[in-house]
């Protein structure tokens, strides 16, 4: 094969290795994470910290008017009881109509743009001793159950509410 040839081959084989194995649309996001296979972006300005705790990532965005910080976390269930979007959606309401001064604002069904389906709940609770809005984000993939939630002051999340979107919209997992 000739030098040129072989630089070419070695290039090619090198670029198609960046990516580790992730398809295209997982690779562009903002944030990977390769042990729970889920993948979102995150918002200018915003920290992303792993945890060894319940939740897998926590995102914190800047500190708001009322003093507080909007944030995001994802909380991965492997062999959870839920085997069906529809189970997993009953349960995160049924536990969330369960938290002091549960109001229901709104849910619904999405699709995802890697066209996996997910579940949304927003509402309202006051289980801290403050009232919080918070939007999630339910989405099964095999055994694997991921709850996506966004959480701030009323005031915080009006204010955020589209890097809040930018993030659940984003959202992949199970590649």
């Amino acid at each position: 094969m000739p030098k040129r040839a072989t630089l070419l081959v070695l290039a090619l084989a090198l670029a198609a290795g960046c990516g580790g194995g992730l398809p295209a649309d997982v690779a562009q996001l903002g944030y990977v994470n390769r042990q729970y296979r889920f993948a979102m972006n995150v918002a200018p300005g915003w920290t992303v910290r792993e945890t060894g705790g319940t939740a897998a990532v926590f995102l914190m965005g800047p500190q708001a008017a009322d003093g507080t910080h909007p944030n995001v976390n994802v909380i991965v269930e492997i062999g959870g009881a839920a085997i069906t979007l529809e189970e997993l959606a009953r349960t995160c309401r049924r536990e969330a109509e369960a938290l002091k001064g549960f109001r229901l604002l709104g849910q619904e069904s999405r699709t995802l743009a890697g066209g996996r389906r997910a579940w949304v709940l927003t509402f309202e609770q006051s289980s801290l001793g403050q009232t919080l809005r918070q939007r999630q984000l339910c989405v099964l993939v095999d055994n694997r159950s991921y709850i996506v939630t966004a959480t701030a002051s009323p005031e915080a999340f009006a204010a955020h509410e589209a890097d809040f979107e930018a993030v659940l919209k984003s959202f992949r997992a199970g590649w």
